[in-house]
């Protein structure tokens, strides 16, 4: 079945935190401005303050000068780069993207730290593979540890009425992932097949919990490239944790906090 999710999108985080991010920067930008400002002011005024506060004024205003001086030079060279090509902004737009990429990757890691359920697990990986990396067709196989199967939980794109179940460890492409003792990472198997372009282990720690198949990419997307190495590694690691420590606490009783039993726990 395809995977819904409610509430605000992974991408729509990602913008507000990038929002936050960049105004918290303007701020202090503006911050420093002002300051600058009244610096000047009280040099022009005349102000006469002690020594301590002169010297710490004049090294300011020598500081700011500097800076000034490096931005006009840096404006300098942007506008020759341009001249060149324009390679200046194609650099700053890739820069903009890997911006983007790192903080999709920081709020995408840390909606799977405060997933609770199995669902919120699922919602955090399909937006991943869906917004970020341009998967269009993946399913999500979750371990059957007692009869050491792979069995499918969920399917985007399609249902999973006419899949089978998989045997553990699995031979060829599929015995390549699910024997690597730990997350994928860029550079190890890809497990790739016949209808098949990938297939990501879900781990926490060593315990593999779990496994996508990744089966069609959207159509805008050509293929799986290095800059998606970051984001699928994510996955294989916090997705493998979150649904671990989601079935944890879905059969953990309730406890509350004892220092007594924290002091055990941490040998004290």
């Amino acid at each position: 079945m395809t995977h819904d999710g409610s509430g605000p999108t992974l991408e729509a985080q990602t913008q507000a935190f990038l929002r936050e991010f960049f105004a918290k920067g303007e701020q202090l930008v503006r911050e420093l401005i002002e300051e600058n400002d009244r610096l000047r002011l009280s040099l022009s005024a005349g102000a006469n303050p002690t020594a301590d506060s002169s010297r710490t004024i004049e090294r300011l205003a020598r500081q700011i000068e500097l800076l000034e001086a490096e931005c006009a030079e840096l404006r300098r060279v942007a506008a020759g780069v341009q001249d060149r090509g324009g390679t200046f902004r194609d650099r700053l737009d890739d820069l903009e993207r890997e911006h983007y990429r790192l903080a999709a990757m920081y709020v995408a890691g840390s909606q799977f730290h405060l997933a609770t359920t199995i669902d919120d697990v699922l919602r955090t990986l399909t937006e991943i593979l869906l917004n970020f990396v341009g998967v269009g067709r993946f399913t999500v196989y979750v371990v059957d540890e007692e009869r050491q199967m792979l069995f499918p939980l969920m399917r985007e794109g399609e249902t999973t009425a006419e899949l089978e179940e998989l045997p553990l460890p699995g031979e060829g492409p599929l015995g390549d992932v699910t024997g690597l003792g730990r997350p994928w990472h860029p550079g190890a198997p890809r497990g790739a097949g016949p209808g098949v372009l990938m297939q990501l282990p879900l781990c926490s720690g060593t315990r593999l919990v779990g496994l996508v198949r990744i089966e069609r990419l959207l159509p805008q997307k050509a293929e799986l490239g290095d800059a998606d190495g970051g984001l699928l590694e994510l996955v294989s690691e916090h997705a493998g944790v979150g649904i671990e420590t989601a079935w944890i606490r879905a059969h953990a009783r309730e406890v509350p906090l004892q220092r007594a039993a924290l002091e055990r726990l941490v040998g004290s």
